[in-house]
């Protein structure tokens, strides 16, 4: 049996899907409607260039590309597969049917980045109603600055260390990877420069490094 037809009919169906119609989207947009297409992302090498609504691209912004909503329209836009989700503006037009957001907003649903994702889009704000995207800062990971100390590959060096240290408020932070670390650190500020202020006054001596974490 010749298979070659079915397998061109296979192509050219997955062809048609890549390819499919632009996003319908129902007039008047309102709140609720809800729709399902891939979300994607657009990286930093659009940075300053103008976007269809007249604004430059800023990769860190909450912002998005999208056929068919009015600009300025909030979008609310999440994972099918982990439900994690981002609100993000209609700024733009993508040149494929997905909707296309900033690294900055495609982090929100996938930290590492993955080329596209199965979404649903919502829409659940108009033009102008940019306070929702206020959401978006409770779901973000809290970021601030600690002191660290050094990093052991034991429970008890680490423990040993805190000792010698002196310093009340120090504790042990588990890294695991290939092999578990045991990170002595102190302290959570809100800026480098309150941390490195603090290495001056209390590190007595001992090397020390400010770093960013999240949690």
């Amino acid at each position: 049996m010749n298979r070659a037809p079915f397998i061109v009919l296979i192509i050219l169906c997955t062809a048609l899907v890549a390819c499919g119609p632009r996003l319908h989207v129902r007039h008047p947009v309102a709140p609720g409607d809800t729709y399902f297409t891939w979300i994607t992302w657009y990286g930093d090498d659009f940075k300053g260039k103008t976007m269809a609504n007249g604004e430059p691209y800023d990769p860190q912004q909450f912002i998005c590309a999208a056929d068919g909503f009015p600009f300025g329209t909030m979008l609310e836009v999440s994972d099918l597969d982990s439900g994690k989700l981002v609100v993000a503006r209609v700024t733009d037009r993508p040149g494929k049917n997905v909707v296309d957001l900033t690294p900055q907003a495609f982090k929100m649903l996938s930290p590492e980045q993955a080329g596209r994702l199965r979404g649903k889009v919502t829409v659940v704000g108009l033009p102008g109603e940019n306070s929702l995207l206020k959401r978006n800062e409770a779901a973000s990971p809290e970021r601030f600055f600690t002191v660290q100390f050094g990093a052991y590959s034991t429970l008890e060096n680490a423990r040993a260390f805190i000792d010698s240290l002196g310093i009340a408020e120090a504790y042990i932070y588990l890294e695991q990877g290939d092999r578990p670390l045991f990170r002595v650190r102190v302290g959570r500020f809100a800026d480098r420069e309150s941390a490195e202020k603090f290495i001056g006054e209390r590190a007595k001596g001992h090397e020390a490094v400010v770093i960013e974490v999240s949690e």
